[in-house]
C-alpha cells in the first residue's frame, strides 16, 4: 500500500524546533529538498526564513545548516551558519556531502563545503543581468536562477527562468557555458540542437542516469528532453494550461506551471505540477503521465493514500534509495513522503 506522510513541519508558518524533533518544527514555504548519499540526511530549502536545513532521518530531528535568518548575500569564506542567504530556490548535495543553493535573488549559486562548513559563491556575480559564456562563472551574471543539478559528469546545470536558458558549470574548471536555450522566450526548436532552441521559461532541469537532460517549462507548461547528443525535444504537455491526460501519453497531457523535476532511481520523471497541487510521474517505458499524489488544494491525507491528499502549491521533490518520494509541499509548510509500506 502506498502512503503519503509528513516528515517534518507542524504546519505553522514560522521558524522554530531546530535540535528537536523535524515533525513538531515551523518553516515558512519549503521550496526544495535534496537527500545526501548515504540516505541519513535530508536537506530543505526553508525559503522565506532564508536558510539551510537538514532532517536527520534516522533520529527524525532537524537542525539549521546555513543561514542567518538574515535575507542578503553575505558571509563567503566564512562559516556558513553565520551567512546571510537570500530566497533559496533550489538544492543539491554531492555525493561527499558538499551543498549547492540556487539563490534566486543576488542571483548566485553558492556552495557549503561539507569538510569545513564554510560558504562561497561558485557562480554569479550577485547583479543581475545575462552573462557571457566560456568565462569564469564568478565574473558571468545570471537574472533569476530557479533550480540547479548535478549532472554526473563534474558539471552542474543551472536553470534561470528569466534569461530562458540552460547553462552548465564546470565544477573542475570554474567556466560557464552555454547548454540549453538562445535567450528567446518561446516555446521552439524541438528535434534541434538545444543551443539553438528557445525555452519558454526554464525554471528546472534534471538527469537521468544514462545522461538524458530534461528541463521543466514553466511558462510552457511542458517538459522537454535533451538527449545524450543534445538534441531537443517536448515529452509532455500540449503547452496548454490545465489539469488532464492522466492515464494517456504524457505529450497530450495539460499542465499548470510545473516548477520542478527529478528522476527517480528507474529514469522515470517525477514532476512538481505545482498550480495543479500534485506529483505527477510520467514512466519512461511507456511515456505515460499519471498522478500519484494530491491533485486539490489542501493540508489533509497524512496516513492515507497520497491519492486522496491534498497539497499547497508544492515546489520541490526528490527521490529516495527506495524510490520514496520526499515532497517540499510549500505552502502547508511542511515536507511530505510517499512511500510504499
Amino acid at each position: 500500500m502506498t502512503t503519503i506522510d509528513s516528515v517534518a513541519g507542524n504546519g505553522n508558518q514560522g521558524y522554530s524546533g531546530d535540535g528537536g524533533k523535524a515533525i513538531n518544527a515551523e518553516m515558512d514555504n519549503p521550496f526544495h529538498v535534496d537527500i545526501d548519499a548515504t540516505g541519513r540526511y535530508l536537506y530543505f530549502a526553508d525559503c522565506f526564513n532564508y536558510r539551510v536545513r537538514r532532517i536527520d532521518l534516522s533520529q527524525n530531528t532537524i537542525e539549521n545548516f546555513a543561514g542567518t535568518g538574515i535575507k542578503g548575500h553575505s558571509g563567503d569564506g566564512g562559516a556558513a551558519l553565520e551567512a546571510a542567504i537570500e530566497e533559496i530556490y533550489a538544492i543539491q548535495v554531492d555525493n561527499n556531502g558538499d551543498v549547492y543553493i540556487c539563490q534566486r535573488f543576488n542571483p548566485t549559486i553558492r556552495k557549503i563545503d561539507a569538510k569545513t562548513r564554510t560558504i562561497t559563491t561558485v557562480a554569479g556575480t550577485g547583479q543581475t543581468g545575462s552573462g557571457k559564456d566560456d568565462i569564469p562563472a564568478t565574473e558571468s551574471p545570471m537574472i533569476e536562477p530557479n533550480d540547479c543539478v548535478l549532472d554526473g559528469r563534474g558539471g552542474l546545470l543551472i536553470a534561470d527562468v528569466q534569461d530562458q536558458k540552460i547553462r552548465r558549470l564546470d565544477l573542475t574548471t570554474g567556466l560557464i557555458h552555454a547548454f540549453a536555450g538562445t535567450g528567446e522566450m518561446e516555446h521552439s526548436g524541438d528535434g534541434e540542437m538545444a543551443t539553438t532552441a528557445s525555452i519558454f521559461g526554464a525554471r528546472a532541469v534534471c538527469v537521468d542516469k544514462r545522461g538524458n537532460t530534461y528541463l521543466c517549462e514553466r511558462g510552457g507548461n511542458t517538459i522537454r528532453q535533451i538527449d545524450t547528443n543534445g538534441i531537443i525535444t517536448t515529452i509532455a504537455g500540449t503547452g496548454g494550461k490545465g489539469y488532464t491526460g492522466d492515464g494517456k501519453p504524457a505529450i497530450t497531457a495539460t499542465l499548470n506551471g510545473p516548477k520542478a523535476i527529478r528522476c527517480d532511481n528507474d529514469g522515470n520523471i517525477v514532476v512538481v505540477d505545482t498550480e495543479n497541487h500534485s506529483i505527477r510521474l510520467i514512466s519512461v517505458n511507456d511515456g505515460l503521465i499519471n498522478t500519484i499524489g494530491g491533485g486539490v488544494e489542501g493540508p489533509h491525507g497524512d496516513g492515507k493514500d497520497p491519492l486522496k491528499a491534498g497539497m499547497a502549491r508544492p515546489h520541490g521533490v526528490v527521490v529516495g534509495p527506495d524510490n520514496e518520494i520526499y515532497i517540499a509541499d510549500s505552502e502547508n509548510h511542511r515536507i511530505r513522503i510517499i512511500k510504499q509500506n
